[in-house]
């Protein structure tokens, strides 16, 4: 067996070959294999000639060794079951921290949401919304608690999906603040789209909002209805990759158009305090998941040519997929937290702050989404 230490104790040398074949659970045949007494001694290369020497060199060993308990797939101290590290990119240090901290901020504005909508509202209309937000906030505060079990995948997929797409997002976000500033400069040069939006809306008014009430004809626009109309716009914004990207850029522009002309136009009538109250408490969640949406279309045309100029092995990915679905649905739920903020939220704080406006005529109408 590969020698022992020394030949002058030759029942102590067999002891210990014997020792270690049995630990290691192996065997070596060969040529002139010889009986364990014969191997023990011959150990002792004293006298052997060179021929010797060469035959027991040319003998195989062969290693049975029992190695499953040992952990080669990771540094010490790693669980030999852990699978390796989704591919993607590096998220970051910080990353799994500022995602709790984020999903524990959604948790409390989705709890104080739905105290605020069991104040405001009255009787049995309020238990519905106020039911729908607080399910939501404990969606949102089981994220939050998901690194505390130790189970951090879904948060490293988030994190790789904001740093995959992060460009795109921001490319969005540009497209968007683009059209606002063509929205601005349209209504400038006197197309007043707010005056457009009113009377197409007192001329189809039945047709565009089939919902409203047949006696008042007034329309109440609920967290569904919102989530609805917002969601159409969000997956027409991820399926324009199938237009190569030129539909989700219309997305983005148009709603930019839409925000900037009928922004400024309502400053101008009323001012920009009504605006800012009237878009920032849903918008600071509505805003950032459709340019998340814009973000993915465009991160998909961006693969996909990636690939065509073979810069990319591969289209899709299941890491991509994964991490994709679940910055998507991420996205959602702010979409659906900026839902039930700005059918109840937002037209509760225009009303205390804006009552003599609203009662001359301001904001008459259905609220456009």
């Amino acid at each position: 067996m590969n020698g022992a230490g020394n030949g002058d104790d030759t029942g102590g040398d067999e002891r210990d070959d014997r020792g270690r074949s049995d630990d290691a659970g192996g065997f070596e045949f060969g040529p002139d294999q010889q009986p364990p007494d014969e191997q023990s001694r011959a150990g002792d290369t004293t006298g052997q000639s060179a021929e010797e020497r060469e035959d027991r060199s040319d003998r195989i060993r062969m290693d049975l060794e029992d190695r499953s308990d040992t952990d080669v797939s990771g540094p010490p101290g790693r669980d030999p079951e852990q699978t390796a590290p989704e591919p993607g990119p590096d998220p970051g240090p910080n990353a799994i921290r500022n995602w709790t901290a984020m999903f524990a901020t959604l948790a409390a504005v989705s709890f104080a949401t739905t105290l605020f909508i069991l104040v405001t509202l009255e009787g049995d209309r309020a238990l519905e919304p106020a039911l729908g937000s607080a399910v939501l906030g404990v969606v949102f505060a089981a994220l939050a608690a998901l690194p505390q079990t130790g189970n951090n995948d879904l948060i490293r997929r988030l994190s790789r999906g904001w740093a995959e797409n992060r460009r795109a997002v921001w490319f969005a976000t540009g497209l968007f603040a683009f059209g606002t500033l063509i929205g601005v400069a349209l209504l400038a040069a006197g197309f007043d789209l707010l005056e457009m939006v009113a009377e197409l809306i007192e001329e189809f008014e039945e047709e565009l909002f089939p919902e409203a009430d047949e006696e008042t004809g007034e329309l109440e626009l609920t967290a569904t209805f919102f989530i609805v109309n917002n969601t159409q716009a969000f997956l027409m914004a991820i399926a324009g990759a199938l237009t190569v990207g030129l539909l989700t850029a219309f997305v983005m522009i148009f709603n930019g158009v839409i925000l900037g002309n009928i922004g400024a136009s309502a400053a101008n009538e009323i001012g920009i305090d009504f605006i800012i109250i009237g878009i920032a408490p849903h918008g600071i969640f509505e805003l950032p998941a459709i340019f998340i949406a814009g973000g993915v279309g465009f991160q998909i045309v961006y693969r996909f040519g990636q690939r065509l100029v073979g810069s990319r092995e591969q289209f899709f990915t299941k890491p991509y997929v994964a991490r994709t679905v679940a910055f998507v649905l991420f996205a959602w739920l702010l979409l659906v937290l900026a839902a039930f903020v700005e059918a109840y939220v937002t037209p509760a704080l225009l009303e205390a702050l804006f009552e003599a406006q609203l009662e001359n005529g301001a904001g008459t109408g259905p609220e456009l989404p």
